[in-house]
């Protein structure tokens, strides 16, 4: 079923995607309307009732086959309505040769026929009509009539509404019947027996209407138990049944009110709800109201399925959401009154004589389909990951391989080979196939980086003909796909020949020398690799050593590992990780030549451990002299081995001043360090700092007298030599009438920082003394404190019992010893505890018991 799709944007530069998807009843549906023509159709969820004009009704399931069991003739002319119970177990029909029938499809005793003397245009069934004993059905003809079975399965009729044209639509739905004819659409309240409101068919008098009703009929469908939908003409209404309060039991308790009205630019042949939109069947005829029963010479335009909603601002006006022109059999010949519109659900069903056509909501898998008919793979291929398993008819699988094959088709390889990893997964078989399809187009550097390196893996001609085709066009890339590869990918052996051959031409080749350094570390070939990174300088050296143990081969390759620029440090420290590999002599020997290169290797020796190499100390005083000398003194001051008189020489030889001045500090000959210093140096702080470092008095003569000559000196000294040096006796050697500049500030400095320690002096005497009668008066308290004797104490002198009559008892208050009274004069025992003037603490008791205490200091 084709159909063709528009939307508001006429201009089409923004495609919509379609509402609906179409499906052409097909089967024994064909076969019936060959000899046959659709007239009505009433749908379930398990079959379609079909009436057609010989007066034959069929049930098929919804792709239009026959249920041979289910075939009945109940009339004998058209077939002008069907209706179907909710249960599904009841047909009723009706036809113009003035018969209802009601058919039980499950069984015969309910089945009744009712023959009427006029044309029947409407029939409806009580929605619980399988469960109900009442069996009540609807039907019209020039009057709405209501049928109800009573006592010994009798029927009464009753007269609902008449006077008013012909009955041509009936819809039940619970307690409300709904009809329309010639003057208007009506609503019944089957609950309270009473007809509850009444819609015209249009703003203007009844009466003045000038559309024929038998051409552009009325159509109803209930949208909810309370809210019905109204096409007629070119009119929709969308109308809603409300509960009113009332005392007056004989007034109704409901009403109904138009929610939206509003004129269509077309004549409706069907309505129906789509959730909070409406879908109207729509026939296009220029004006309405001039139609004639006989005005059918123009052919008519391909009838369309439109989905509005209305306009919440507006209740006049709608909006058009979408719009579909369907493929109709035969739709030149047909006129409105010949379609009609029927819905269960999700499905709509459009009928024409010839015709019928299946509209369903589109579901997750015509959405797919869609987005890949406007090329829009990739947010179909995102959709289908996200629908997963509630996909019916796409696969991942499909839809990247479809994917696939649009982006290269369109040359747009990049893409195609980031979404293969995704696509292919582990197919091993596909990935093969894209493979060789990227090498027919000469696009395999764009797939190389997403082949399979894991657990899953190609086979080795595959990733061979990766390598091949970047070695024939790009080195580097060459070079890179080695490095991110394992060697298990490829033969080692195939692609080692293959990179030999290329060097034939191209022996000098930095790139294709590394790449075939490491085709020689995969197939274990370590000294080849070795020397081609060693001759091409490649931090690789180092990992590969490292990795491998090759530290036998430092020993030939020494002078190559130090001629590394960037990374010679790391060579420095191979050398010295390894020297029972390469011994520290050995390296000397071969770095004799390349005095720079000896220098970096005795330096990095020395911070390592400045014990080993101390036989190359006096070679590293010349070579730190030569290439490095703000490390010289640094060094002349940690080493212990370095020949003085010998490093003094090349010092003096250029003019290294502070390097001399330390050297003959240590040598002891202070005062021609002292002169050396007082020769170049324009500051005396440096003289003075020397001094301090050496702590001896005659220096600081030397530096004096030195400086008597020099008044900037003179006033250097008076500023920071007060507390080392008195200086009175620098003062008293300057000589008369010398012009010292600043010498004043010098001298009132010297006064204050003398006043300022003076004070300091006494201050710090006060807060003494102060502490020492505060801590003397707390020692005397505690004391003057009484302390409990043990009965079991002896004597610390004597060996007797403490507590006795003996006489009283002292103690010394420093070590707490306690002895009878007559062992105080024995100042030779006492001595023995103590060495300095002791105080002593005597209690004495009485005969009576009386505890006598007395403090003295002997």
């Amino acid at each position: 079923m084709s159909s063709t799709t528009s939307s508001d944007d006429e201009s089409g530069d923004v495609l919509e995607e379609p509402q609906l998807k179409y499906e052409r009843m097909g089967s024994d549906l064909l076969e019936i309307l060959k000899t046959d023509a659709a007239s009505c159709v009433a749908l379930h969820c398990k079959f379609v009732a079909l009436g057609t004009h010989w007066g034959k009704m069929h049930i098929l399931d919804h792709q239009g086959n026959n249920i041979t069991s289910k075939r009945f003739s109940p009339h004998t002319t058209t077939v002008t309505s069907i209706a179907l119970d909710d249960t599904g177990e009841y047909v009723a029909s009706c036809s113009d040769d003035g018969l209802v029938s009601v058919i039980s499809l499950y069984n015969d005793d309910y089945s009744q026929v009712i023959t009427l003397d006029k044309p029947a245009k409407s029939v409806a069934l009580e929605p619980g009509y399988a469960q109900s004993s009442s069996k009540q059905i609807v039907f019209g003809t020039d009057k709405l009539v209501m049928c109800v079975r009573t006592w010994l399965r009798r029927h009464q009729q009753t007269v609902l509404h008449q006077g008013e044209g012909l009955v041509r639509t009936i819809k039940w739905r619970k307690q409300f019947i709904a009809w329309a004819n010639d003057w208007g659409v009506k609503i019944y309240d089957t609950k309270q027996e009473r007809r509850i409101t009444h819609i015209s068919r249009t703003s203007t008098n009844k009466r003045n209407n000038t559309v024929r009703p038998e051409l552009y009929p009325a159509h109803i469908s209930w949208k909810d138990d309370k809210t019905i939908l109204i096409g007629w003409g070119n009119d929709i209404k969308v109308c809603a049944v409300r509960e009113k309060t009332t005392q007056n039991l004989r007034e109704p308790t409901k009403y109904c009110v138009i929610l939206y009205q509003f004129k269509a630019d077309f004549a409706c042949c069907g309505i129906a709800p789509l959730g909070d939109q409406i879908i109207a069947l729509a026939f296009l005829e220029e004006d309405l109201q001039n139609e004639t029963a006989d005005d059918h010479n123009e052919p008519s335009q391909r009838p369309q399925l439109r989905i509005i909603e209305p306009d919440l601002n507006n209740k006049e006006s709608y909006i058009e959401v979408s719009r579909d022109a369907l493929s109709i059999r035969g739709y030149q010949n047909y006129r409105c009154s010949d379609y009609s519109l029927e819905y269960n659900g999700s499905e709509i069903f459009v009928v024409s004589p010839k015709d019928v056509v299946l509209a369903q909501k589109r579901d997750e898998d015509d959405r797919i389909t869609w987005l890949l008919q406007i090329n829009q793979h990739r947010e179909a291929l995102e959709l289908v990951q996200q629908y997963g398993k509630r996909l019916k008819k796409h696969t991942y699988l499909d839809v990247g391989l479809t994917y696939l094959s649009h982006l290269m088709d369109d040359g747009d390889f990049a893409e195609a080979a980031e979404i293969c990893p995704q696509v292919l997964g582990n197919n091993m078989n596909l990935w093969e196939q894209i493979v060789y399809r990227f090498s027919e187009v000469g696009q395999l550097r764009e797939i190389s980086p997403l082949l399979p390196r894991g657990d899953f893996r190609l086979p080795l001609s595959c990733y061979e003909m990766v390598l091949e085709d970047f070695l024939k066009q790009d080195h580097k890339g060459f070079s890179k796909l080695l490095n991110e590869w394992p060697s298990e990918l490829y033969n080692i052996t195939t692609m080692t020949n293959r990179v030999l051959s290329y060097l034939d031409r191209d022996a000098h080749n930095p790139i294709l020398l590394a790449a075939l350094a490491k085709l020689y570390t995969a197939d274990n070939r370590f000294d080849r690799a070795l020397s081609i990174y060693l001759r091409l300088q490649d931090p690789e050296a180092f990992q590969l050593i490292r990795k491998h143990n090759l530290y036998k081969a430092l020993q030939e390759n020494i002078l190559p590992l130090m001629q590394f620029r960037e990374q010679q440090q790391e060579a420095v420290d191979l050398l010295l990780d390894n020297m029972e590999y390469v011994p520290v002599d050995r390296v000397v020997a071969e770095l004799e030549e390349k005095k720079n290169h000896l220098h970096k290797y005795l330096h990095a020796l020395f911070l390592r451990d400045p014990h080993l190499g101390s036989e190359y100390h006096a070679l590293q005083v010349r070579l730190y002299a030569e290439f490095d000398r703000s490390r010289l003194l640094p060094f002349l001051r940690s080493s212990n081995y370095i020949p003085l008189e010998e490093a003094l020489c090349i010092c003096e030889e250029r003019e290294y001043v502070d390097e001399q001045v330390f050297l003959l500090g240590r040598m002891g000959n202070a005062s021609r360090a002292l002169a050396l210093i007082t020769e170049h140096e324009t500051d005396v702080s440096r003289a003075v700092e020397f001094c301090k470092d050496q702590d001896d008095s005659q220096l600081w003569d030397e530096l004096i007298n030195n400086s008597l000559d020099k008044p900037d000196y003179i006033r250097g000294l008076l500023e920071n030599i007060g507390t080392h040096v008195d200086p009175i006796i620098l003062i008293k050697k300057i000589p008369n009438n010398m012009k010292i500049p600043g010498l004043r500030d010098a001298l009132v400095k010297i006064l204050q920082d003398y006043s300022m320690q003076t004070a300091l002096w006494w201050e710090c005497k006060r807060i003494l003394s102060s502490d020492v009668v505060a801590l003397m008066r707390k020692q005397m308290n505690v004391n003057m404190r009484p302390q409990r004797i043990d009965e079991s104490r002896d004597c610390d002198a004597c060996g007797q019992p403490l507590l006795c009559k003996r006489g009283k008892i002292n103690q010394s208050i420093r070590c707490k010893i306690k002895y009878h009274c007559g062992f105080s004069r024995d100042r030779r025992y006492v001595m023995r505890y103590f060495n300095f003037k002791l105080s002593w603490y005597e209690i004495g008791f009485s005969c009576g018991g009386q505890l006598s205490m007395s403090t003295f200091f002997p």
